[in-house]
């Protein structure tokens, strides 16, 4: 860097705003970043040294300089990112739901969509405060039937007789708080948590009703709860300390509800309750179990759809005269595509530099005809097949993703761009200054 480059960008002279001799100072540092990935790009590139330098480079101090940017990673300080407590989407809330209660997933289609913030779906509102409490009613009229058994196993304890006589019925309710939290919160519930659940038990008793009905109130006090509703840690963060590890219960959360939509199954708790579940190798095994199993088709529909921007793709509005074609089962194909696409790479243990340059994809004959391939592939059953063509391959070429970032009667240039920008490249695209005309409407 002394040698090629300080001599047109120090702090005497800066060419193209580039000051490369503070950079040095502290090479891993946040603000350095910006400056070390354009001296990548315009090494790379020969553009730097500029040709009229008297000095250059040769190739192999080029490829040591651009190695040595990739491992100033190194240097920075840890950052993990931003931790987003975050909010169970409706398929997430109706999958767990079934898996708790029993219940029908679809009972939650009612709730209104989710809006993207943070990377997340993760507002709520209190229509949906309204909705959640409307559901958790009609979930425990069927969980628990007046006079019959409850529906669920792991509530029969709790709701099948009450306390025996000379017991004491808070304590009582205070052992089955904790064991219905823990279920329901998907880890052990605080102090503070059990306290609240046991006014309303008290709510309950204060109001004349029995002891079972005191207890299914205070169900449906942790249905509703935000411990219940949002992916919460166990505990909180220790004071001073900005960056601390996820504990055992937040990575079973965050594995089960990213590979199958739905709350951790009995292995996967029974890990995190002992403590295992972070160690390397027992992190990866469960995994790879969660991936070999059906439900991990919600890898795709919950993250790969929201990272595509395919989730409009079935309601957008296509101009008919300019595309007749778009019909339900092209929509419904191009999709089927991009989820057997998606999910040959995951199973496959593909690199992700497939996702972007690939000689294969899945089509049926009303897919085909887009390739201009319907002579070879006939029917409507999905089917693997290998593309010669190098611009159709991965989603770039990908009929969803461009249906999905046009506009309804002709592409978009720009969209295009902002989305291998901002998805495919992890790039921020800021808005426009003020007093800038849109070019593309």
């Amino acid at each position: 860097v002394n040698a090629y480059c300080t001599e047109c960008h120090s702090d005497r002279k800066s060419k193209g705003g580039l000051n490369y001799q503070s950079a040095l100072k502290d090479p891993g540092s946040s603000a350095s970043r910006k400056r070390w990935k354009q001296a990548l790009a315009n090494v790379k590139a020969h553009d730097m040294p500029p040709k009229e330098a008297d000095r250059q480079p040769t190739d192999d101090e080029r490829q040591q300089f651009l190695d040595w940017i990739g491992k100033l990673k190194f240097l920075s300080a840890k950052d993990p990112g931003l931790f987003v407590i975050r909010r169970l989407t409706k398929a997430e809330y109706g999958n767990t739901l079934h898996d708790l209660f029993g219940v029908d997933p679809s009972i939650a289609r009612d709730l209104p969509d989710e809006v993207s913030g943070a990377g997340y779906l993760n507002t709520l509102s209190p229509l949906q405060s309204e909705q959640y409490l409307a559901i958790a009613t009609q979930v425990l009229d069927k969980a628990l039937p007046p006079g019959g058994t409850p529906s669920a196993e792991w509530l029969q304890p709790w709701f099948t007789a009450p306390p025996a006589d000379g017991t004491d019925p808070r304590s009582a309710a205070a052992t089955a708080a904790r064991s219905l939290a823990r279920k329901a919160f998907r880890r052990p519930p605080s102090d503070a948590e059990i306290q609240t659940l046991l006014a309303v038990f008290d709510l309950g008793l204060a109001n004349n009703l029995s002891y079972q009905d005191a207890l299914r109130l205070m169900l449906k006090a942790i249905l509703v709860s935000p411990s219940f509703l949002f992916i919460t840690p166990a505990s909180a963060a220790p004071q001073g300390q900005s960056i601390i590890p996820l504990d055992d219960h937040q990575l079973a959360s965050r594995l089960s509800y990213l590979l199958w939509a739905t709350m951790p199954d009995a292995e996967l708790s029974a890990l995190a309750d002992s403590g295992q579940l972070h160690q390397p190798d027992t992190l990866t095994a469960q995994t790879r179990r969660l991936l070999a199993d059906p439900r991990s088709r919600a890898l795709f529909d919950g993250f790969g759809t929201q990272w595509l921007g395919l989730g409009d793709l079935k309601s957008k509005t296509f101009d008919p005269a300019r595309f007749p074609q778009m019909s339900a089962d092209l929509r419904d194909a191009m999709i089927d595509e991009a989820r057997l696409f998606f999910d040959s790479i995951v199973r496959e243990n593909l690199s992700v530099i497939r996702f972007i340059d690939s000689d294969f994809t899945f089509l049926n004959a009303p897919l085909a005809a887009l390739y201009g391939m319907e002579a070879s592939v006939t029917g409507p059953e999905m089917r693997r097949v290998s593309l010669t063509d190098p611009n159709r391959g991965g989603i770039l070429g990908m009929p969803a993703v461009l249906a999905a970032t046009s506009f309804p009667n002709r592409t978009s240039p720009v969209r295009r761009g902002v989305f291998v920008l901002e998805q495919v490249l992890g790039e921020h695209v800021p808005p426009a200054p003020p007093n800038v005309p849109a070019l593309d409407k």
